[in-house]
């Protein structure tokens, strides 16, 4: 049970990637080749809703606690079967069928065509994430220049993909230019690596990937293999968050973590999770995690087949065409490397900026890795050597590194990673930290116009190690 938790608490963190933002329609002066912008964002749980518009994501915090302190008097059992159900109550709006399908109504919300369509959006959107990349595109080049591509992260990143070329040809035949420039945040790394696998590169000039999953995340590929640290901590971290400041609940929370009650139930949780997997797997795991292809498309070539095993494991005649989608998705996962590096060779101007200096929630095997808060930066960089959170490369690893790629304070080596030479590192910098009237966001467009391909030495003020204040300015790393 600790599983099911745990991937709760990992993707209520993981809704960092689903920042909001607003729009500009004056334009200013750049380097702007006239080609068509189209930023592809994150995972957006808010954006997934029933078509009255209610978010089809919601914690009851009430609910949890009135079960943990009913905890005190229930029996292990019936305690098990409270948590299964707060659980499907939670996540099961989430889950696909055998086939990978939606069961429930729910979809997600898109924006067809260019922002120029869409005055209601650029009105309301607020300055971060990337809808705050969104904002700076529509003031530099235009409404009519800036598409927005949203998705249905659940689906197999074939179909994600697919719609994705649709949005790319619409914003080729709409321009009349030949050409896209892209920016992709978060999960939409992911996303416009997948599109590049299945339709080619031939429609990109320049790809700039901020904080980017296209080599997945460890919490996933741990989640999905059982890989799971559950604490006390976390669950009062995840309650106090989801109160949204309820007095009463807040109160209640305390009492129950003064009276130890939180201990018992972490304590009797961890034995329920050893002795009671295939029974968690079975009423919450499978089917409102494991029929996710888009899920999948997160897990780490080396969590794969392990992952797969253990979600559907003895249950495989169960889910024939949904596996055969998780089939495909896994070569397409195995060949990211390969795909960015044929991206690159056919001539696309592609960069990298992964952020550092933070963890995610500490409720999986790998959680002492380096971060942003909510992706690893190892897998954001293309596998550069990070040091864990809040230490530093051993000597042995400074002595095996390229000098002019080891950061200042001696936590990033970034010789083995994919593109060491198109890779920028920003220390303090949180997930997809491009907002607008930001440096960070004149760095990351700064990538994006550039005419040639952008490497860590062509920009004076951008070198390859930065760090970031509160306000995103950038300074070299000391």
């Amino acid at each position: 049970m600790k599983r099911v938790f745990s991937v709760i608490l990992a993707f209520t963190l993981l809704f960092s990637m689903c920042i909001p933002a607003f729009a500009v329609e004056e334009k200013s002066e750049s380097n702007y080749n006239g080609l068509p912008v189209i930023i592809v964002r994150g995972i957006d749980f808010a954006g997934l809703t029933y078509p009255d518009g209610t978010k089809a994501l919601q914690v009851d915090a009430g609910a949890i606690i009135s079960t943990l302190l009913s905890s005190m008097f229930m029996s292990k059992g019936k305690l098990t079967d409270s948590i299964f159900t707060i659980a499907n109550d939670i996540l099961s709006p989430l889950a696909c069928d055998n086939q990978g399908n939606s069961i429930e109504d729910v979809s997600m919300v898109q924006y067809h065509g260019s922002m120029a369509n869409h005055p209601e959006l650029v009105e309301r959107l607020i300055d971060n994430g990337e809808e705050g990349i969104v904002k700076t595109a529509v003031e530099k080049y235009g409404a009519e220049n800036t598409y927005f591509f949203t998705y249905d992260w659940r689906k197999q990143p074939k179909d994600i993909a697919a719609e994705l070329n649709s949005f790319v040809e619409d914003a080729k035949r709409t321009t009349g230019k030949e050409k896209v420039n892209i920016i992709c945040a978060s999960m939409g790394g992911m996303v416009t690596t997948a599109y590049m696998y299945y339709y080619g590169t031939e429609n990109i000039n320049s790809a700039v990937y901020l904080s980017g999953a296209q080599n997945g995340t460890y919490v996933c590929g741990d989640a999905l293999n059982g890989r799971i640290v559950f604490e006390k901590k976390v669950l009062v971290d995840f309650l106090k968050k989801t109160t949204n400041g309820n007095f009463f609940l807040t109160i209640l929370l305390n009492v129950l973590n003064t009276l130890g009650v939180l201990d018992n139930v972490t304590d009797m949780v961890n034995n329920i999770v050893t002795e009671s997997f295939d029974e968690a797997n079975n009423k919450v795991l499978r089917n409102c995690f494991g029929t996710l292809c888009g899920f999948w498309a997160l897990c780490p070539d080396d969590d794969f087949e392990g992952g797969v095993k253990t979600i559907f494991g003895g249950h495989e005649s169960e889910y024939p065409v949904l596996l055969e989608k998780i089939e495909e998705t896994k070569k397409f996962v195995f060949s990211t490397e390969e795909t960015l590096k044929k991206a690159k060779e056919s001539g696309v101007k592609i960069s990298f900026v992964s952020n550092y200096n933070g963890t995610l929630a500490p409720v999986y095997e790998r959680a002492n890795c380096n971060g942003d808060g909510v992706l690893e930066t190892e897998l954001t960089s293309n596998f550069a050597v990070v040091a864990p959170f809040t230490q530093m490369l051993s000597g042995e690893q400074m002595l095996a590194a390229n000098k002019k790629y080891l950061s200042p304070d001696y936590v990033i080596d970034a010789t083995p990673a994919l593109f060491p030479d198109n890779t920028w590192f920003v220390k303090d910098a949180p997930h997809v930290a491009a907002d607008y009237n930001t440096e960070f966001s004149v760095f990351t467009f700064t990538l994006l116009e550039s005419t040639v391909q952008p490497n860590v030495n062509m920009f004076s003020q951008y070198p390859q190690f930065m760090s970031a204040n509160s306000e995103l300015d950038l300074k070299a790393l000391d």
